[in-house]
């Protein structure tokens, strides 16, 4: 379950335009209109009862509002550079497909209007955003075990640039002082190195993991 809440977290995002007057990239009134708005349109769809629906909802916002072309690139780093233009699109395409499969393998079917988050800080960078807030998910996790849980206070930080038409972008989120897409970053540099290195093979990995996640968000669609 914290695993799920880490990935949602990421998903709260908010798209907006900038003035002219701004000398940032993201400003702070943004920043927050981000996480208010957006952090609403999250609980929204999880609230859906169809699952297709709700499924619809997320992959929208993940696709329109997570600059996935640019993590997908800082999770691949170095081993970009051993990559042929094709095995790049490859894998690119790849990891679109897998970001939209990873909240699919988690049960979905709670209150999420359960969870509180409030903003604590918003700190502007010249080409990005920092927004600081504090998650409490225990009354989800009341709800489900049925027995009293002591709050538990979660800090995340959201980074958001102005990225694919104008729109602002998460492009990471650190969860109690983790780094999401390093720790991506850290575990694509294993399966690499698991496979010697070979781009090919960690192609062919990759490809049978999206696939085979793509498979159990079918099944659970079937089933619902």
């Amino acid at each position: 379950m914290i695993r799920f809440f880490k990935f949602i977290l990421f998903a709260l995002y908010f798209s907006a335009s900038v003035t002219q007057a701004s000398s940032v990239a993201v400003n702070s009134q943004e920043a927050r209109e981000w996480a208010n708005t957006k952090g609403q349109e999250l609980i929204q769809a999880l609230a859906e009862s169809n699952l297709a629906a709700k499924y619809a909802k997320l992959d929208t916002m993940l696709s329109e509002d997570v600059n996935l072309n640019y993590i997908s690139k800082f999770v691949i780093g170095k081993y970009a550079k051993q990559m042929t233009p094709e095995q790049m699109e490859q894998y690119t395409n790849l990891f679109h497909r897998y970001a939209l499969t990873l909240y699919k393998q988690f049960n979905l079917n709670f209150n999420a209007s359960s969870v509180t988050f409030s903003i604590d800080s918003v700190v502007e960078h010249q080409n990005f955003a920092t927004v600081n807030c504090s998650v409490d998910p225990s009354k989800v996790f009341e709800n489900i075990r049925g027995i009293k849980v002591e709050p538990q206070i979660i800090p995340v930080k959201f980074k958001l640039i102005r990225g694919t038409k104008n729109r602002i972008q998460a492009v990471d989120v650190e969860i109690s002082g983790v780094s999401l897409v390093i720790e991506y970053r850290k575990r694509f540099y294993e399966m690499i190195k698991e496979n010697g290195d070979d781009i090919n093979w960690f192609l062919q990995r990759f490809n049978d993991q999206v696939t085979a996640n793509e498979k159990v968000a079918y099944q659970k669609l079937l089933n619902q």
